[in-house]
């Protein structure tokens, strides 16, 4: 069942039991939020994509790092990244974090934004939206945890925890995600779900099974959501990688080209150039001449001379 057509009854029943299975894993507390409205600006631009000790560290090093708010807005992208320290998407942190210094700087002259707590929910998402490159996961978490709004922030990380639960679809942003996961539980129920999600979306041990989606023969029923969540809990093995194919190699059809028959006409040239040894036969002996028989004829004796015997007589 796709997760835009389920009714908010049902919505409920699924996220109180998942609500049931994370609380086993993580507990049922949440931290303490004590900070001003535009300190929770800062830290949720490092809580974005990770979980909550990681972005308590790396805000506590970069306050640390500087000897204030304003030092970090005159230092480069670069000088932040650093003491932001080893953590996802250091840059884009880095940059949020200078930007959201600058404007109020520039507008206020002062990082101040507990004026937003006397304003609408929508009146406050507008004034977020002007700080620029803010994410929707970091205007929510300020709106749910400085002015007590009833909002989801979904980040990256917990919209692909969504859609292997079967609770968002794959094209669904992340702010759309949060919106359609709303009806689903009351306003002081939101927070302890929001952090449970981030907890098991940000796992060292189930993340893997979250980055790529369910498998074609995992279920997408979001009422096997909380049963599939609470088998994974029991056994976080890593997730098998399927064996690509090998690709096929198809040979290649043979078109009659300019090509070819310019190769085959150098062939013959080439084969034309060389003269063709000619083999030693034995010639025939030449027949001998045989002179030209001669027709003898026998000459007749001559006829004996006439004596004069007579005469004498």
């Amino acid at each position: 069942m796709p997760a835009k057509s389920l009714k908010a009854a049902d919505k409920q029943t699924i996220l109180k039991k998942l609500v049931t299975e994370m609380k086993r894993r993580y507990g049922g507390s949440i931290p303490k939020q004590t900070r001003s409205a535009f300190d929770t600006l800062l830290f949720a631009a490092c809580l974005e994509d990770v979980g909550h000790d990681e972005a308590e560290a790396a805000y506590s090093r970069l306050l640390d790092g500087f000897f204030d708010l304003n030092e970090i807005r005159v230092s480069s992208v670069t000088e932040i990244q650093h003491s932001l320290g080893d953590i996802s998407d250091a840059d884009w942190k880095a940059m949020r974090i200078r930007e959201s210094l600058q404007h109020l700087f520039e507008k206020f002259y002062a990082f101040d934004l507990e004026f937003l707590k006397r304003k609408t929910q929508e009146q406050a998402i507008k004034e977020l939206s002007l700080i620029p490159h803010q994410s929707d996961f970091i205007r929510g978490y300020v709106v749910q945890h400085a002015l007590g709004a009833h909002v989801i922030p979904v980040d990256g990380t917990l919209q692909r925890l969504l859609v292997w639960l079967g609770l968002a679809g794959p094209d669904t942003s992340c702010e759309e995600a949060g919106e359609e996961l709303k009806p689903g539980i009351k306003k002081t129920d939101a927070p302890l779900l929001c952090h449970l999600l981030k907890c098991t979306a940000t796992d060292a041990e189930l993340i893997e099974h979250f980055t790529d989606g369910p498998d074609e023969d995992e279920a997408s029923d979001p009422f096997e959501g909380p049963h599939r969540l609470a088998e994974l809990f029991k056994n976080p093995a890593k997730k098998k990688k399927k064996a690509k194919p090998a690709p096929v190699k198809h040979a290649p059809a043979k078109h009659a080209s300019a090509k070819p028959a310019a190769a085959k006409t150098a062939a013959v040239k080439a084969v034309s150039h060389k003269k063709p040894v000619k083999k030693a036969t034995a010639r025939p002996a030449a027949p001998k001449a045989v002179a030209p028989t001669r027709k003898v004829t026998k000459k007749l004796p001559a006829p004996a001379k006439k004596t004069n015997r007579n005469r004498s007589k």
